[in-house]
């Protein structure tokens, strides 16, 4: 099957309204996101080229530029030198780095946002019970494996917990949880290092062999079971190290 060719997107008249000089990069911007989203534009659209766009909407190149830039960061389009931006496909990367960076500036306390992830991370383990192929269970069975290697350094025993429920979250095919977990998820990274390194490596593996049996046979109930089981262990810990520490 040869390439799919997408048409340059084509303005409405509404769309031809000339954007004045107050806050040009948020009107830009704006019109942008109703063109794309309004639109139902699907990723691999090409939008008009920057020459075109800035002389539609009576703006510098500069303008539109920074307004492009914007876009681009918050998972809207593409910008390859040289090409016309293109449609994105829907990420939850920007709203990940937004959400980690108003987390971090919150302070919140690391026991709350654990206990954040519990209730996550149940709701997925359900919908992934339901629609997880044998290609990720595959994975996850290779990740058990992995994890059970002694002799490691705790990085890399973090690294495979953190891989083991990044699987479980793409199989749940989600990117409503997807958004809401990944920040979480990074910000409680040093904390699971913490946890696994107080001697919780041992029984983390242990659920996670029962969170893997339950997806194994498809059932819901099971695995949200054993991971609210594997959820309120991580609490219990945390809130301990965090007792000693003072906090």
């Amino acid at each position: 099957m040869g390439q799919q060719y997408h048409r340059p997107m084509e303005p409405s008249t509404k769309e031809h309204a000339k954007v004045d000089s107050i806050d040009k990069t948020s009107r830009i911007l704006s019109i942008l996101q109703e063109r794309i989203i309004g639109g139902n534009l699907v990723p691999g659209t090409e939008l008009q080229s920057e020459k075109e766009l800035a002389a539609q909407l009576g703006v510098s190149r500069f303008s539109l530029r920074e307004a492009l830039r914007v876009a681009e960061a918050q998972g809207l389009i593409r910008i390859q030198q040289g090409k016309r931006p293109v449609v994105a496909s829907p990420s939850a990367v920007p709203a990940t780095i937004m959400m980690g960076l108003a987390l971090k500036r919150t302070r919140e306390n690391l026991v709350d946002l654990v206990t954040a992830r519990d209730g996550l991370e149940c709701k997925i383990v359900r919908m992934a019970a339901e629609k997880i192929t044998n290609t990720e269970l595959h994975s996850l069975e290779e990740n058990l494996k992995l994890m059970e290697i002694p002799g490691r350094d705790l990085d890399y025993y973090v690294a495979k917990d953190m891989e083991f429920h990044e699987i479980i979250l793409k199989a749940a095919r989600s990117l409503v949880f997807e958004i809401m977990l990944s920040p979480v998820t990074q910000l409680l990274k040093e904390s699971r290092k913490a946890t696994l390194g107080a001697g919780g490596i041992k029984r983390a593996m242990k659920l996670h062999q029962e969170i893997y049996l339950a997806l194994l046979k498809h059932d819901p109930d099971e695995a949200e079971e054993k991971m609210r089981r594997h959820m309120k262990n991580a609490i219990e810990d945390l809130a301990l190290l965090e007792k000693k520490r003072g906090l």
